[in-house]
């Protein structure tokens, strides 16, 4: 047979209570992962991770380990610990009763077919009953044998009737509950099939339009709590989408400052570069005009270096005209000295030639000495000559130095100018990069500005939702409370009914056995008096 166990845990910073139905035959481990399942589907988004379940042994009135399904019972209520959840310190709830739909209905004798009833979803595979006001004595009556009948085998047992009772707050003691089943069970077996049960709500109608109301109150109390659960989870998920939404939009306030600096630095660096590239203009444009001074210059020492040159060459023509009329005298003292030679030979040979001789002497020592003087000259002309030519060639090496001076200097500024030039292009290419990047910034300002923006709706839309579920949770509650008195109302109006109809019936039966007593006493009592008549 199916076994029904009621499986509490802390889920949600609650305490959880839920009414499970595990198929005939299933292990510890099996019953565990079906566990699982059923919170998981009951409270999506809270975090369950079974560790251990123990068991309320009422005998032993203790709780002991599940280690083997020998030691579960039907009804047996269940803890299962919650893994890094920590307990929370209050009764466990009334059970939600999970329902499988489409889950075989048992093998057990088939009573009546249920009646089709309105739905409404909790969760996927999950349903509670929607049980109207207006419902027929038969329609309650099959609610009622629906709900006693937990395992869905057709048939209501000793501990389902029971459990109807103690689940529907019916302040009756287990021998007024055990001495009702009696009554149901008309045929003895130890089960209450429908037939039994519609004869049974003949006997008690008040009981069961009380039972049908306290299921009907009791499944809307749950739809409550699970409305207001499915409230407190879609809160604590709006509040934390509300928190991240108002961590995203001071993030996006944050990256928009961010991106402001970055803008403004942006706008600055474009303003540097900009009075760097007018700096480089300036300079390239002052640079311009001394490579033109100097270019001036290089032409005009070139002239000079021309000029120079020239000079020189004259100078050197005028060396080799003055070398060559030294060389001339040098030719003509040499002959004169040769004649002077000859002279005095005559002399010696020629003593009667002696005046003559000595005019010729003489003449020739004044040659000689024109000579000696001419070739003073020469030699002084020649000195100064080559002074001349060395002052010459000194200007023109000057003048080469100079040249090539003006050609470093002209090279060295050539280099400089083709330097800013250079310059002056990375600082138009940095100029043109920073615009296109404060463009992209301008751009990623907005989006984080609309960022910023969607981030504040959603902070608001957030808050606002907020508000509305407080609110409902609220209404929700109220309403719940509200149900809550006018059920116990109801209850302490219904339990002198419910205590006088057990009474009544009591008495009825009571009365009934007295009148069949009485019956079969009179009917012996004529049986003896017409015998002892004949």
């Amino acid at each position: 047979m199916p076994l029904v166990l009621l499986i509490a845990a802390d889920v949600g910073r609650s305490k959880r209570n839920l009414e499970v139905t595990f198929p005939d035959g299933a292990g510890v481990p099996e019953i565990e992962a079906q566990v699982i399942d059923a919170f998981a589907v009951m409270y999506p988004g809270e975090p369950f991770n079974l560790g251990k379940m123990q068991a309320f042994d009422e005998d032993g009135r203790r709780w002991i380990d599940v280690r083997t399904r020998s030691v579960l019972k039907d009804y047996m209520q269940i803890y299962a610990f919650n893994k890094g959840v920590q307990e929370v310190q209050e009764p466990i709830p009334p059970p939600i009763k999970v329902v499988q739909p489409g889950a075989a209905p048992g093998l057990a004798p088939a009573g009546p077919p249920a009646p089709a009833a309105p739905v409404n979803m909790v969760s996927d595979g999950f349903v509670f009953p929607t049980l109207s006001d207006d419902a027929s004595h038969e329609e309650k009556v099959q609610c009622c044998f629906d709900e006693a009948d937990a395992n869905g085998n057709r048939v209501v047992e000793p501990e389902e009737f029971r459990r109807a009772f103690r689940v529907h707050s019916f302040d009756f003691s287990s021998a007024t509950v055990t001495d009702l089943f009696a009554k149901a069970d008309h045929d003895g077996d130890g089960v209450v099939t429908f037939p039994e049960f519609q004869r049974f709500a003949e006997m008690y109608p008040t009981l069961i339009d009380s039972l049908y109301f306290r299921i009907r109150d009791y499944w809307e109390d749950m739809r409550q709590q699970q409305a207001i659960q499915t409230a407190d989870d879609r809160l604590r998920q709006q509040a934390e989408a509300a928190r991240l939404a108002a961590a995203g939009h001071e993030e996006a306030v944050q990256a928009t400052r961010r991106q402001e600096h970055r803008l403004e630095a942006a706008e600055c660096a474009v303003k540097d570069a900009v009075k760097l590239e007018s700096a480089a203009k300036a300079h390239l444009q002052d640079l311009q005009r001394e490579l033109e001074a100097l270019l001036r210059d290089r032409a005009s020492k070139e002239r000079e270096l021309e000029v120079a040159q020239e000079e020189e060459r004259q100078k050197v023509e005028s060396h080799a005209d003055l070398q060559r009329q030294a060389d001339r005298i040098e030719q003509e003292l040499a002959w004169l000295e040769a004649e002077f030679a000859k002279a005095e030979h005559k002399v010696r040979q020629a003593a009667g030639a002696v005046e003559e001789a000595k005019n010729e002497v003489d003449r020739a020592n004044n040659g000689v000495a024109d000579a000696e003087k001419d070739r003073e000259d020469a030699e002084r002309r020649k000195l100064d000559a080559e002074k001349v030519l060395d002052d010459a060639r000194r200007a023109t090496r000057d003048e080469e130095g100079r040249l090539a001076d003006a050609e470093a200097e002209l090279k060295m500024k050539a280099d400089a100018q083709r330097e800013v030039a250079m310059q002056c292009e990375d600082a138009a290419m940095a100029i043109d990069a920073e615009k296109q990047r404060r463009l992209e910034d301008e751009a990623e300002l907005d989006r984080l500005r609309q960022k910023e923006q969607q981030a504040l709706l959603a902070q608001m839309e957030a808050q606002r939702y907020i508000e509305e579920q407080k609110k409902m949770i609220a209404a929700i509650q109220d309403e719940r409370q509200a149900a809550i008195d006018r059920r116990r109302q109801v209850e302490d109006q219904e339990r002198p009914l419910l205590e006088q109809e057990v009474r009544l019936r009591e008495q009825r039966e009571s009365l009934e056995q007295n009148e069949m007593r009485l019956r079969r006493e009179a009917s012996a009592f004529h049986a003896v008096r017409g015998g002892r008549a004949r």
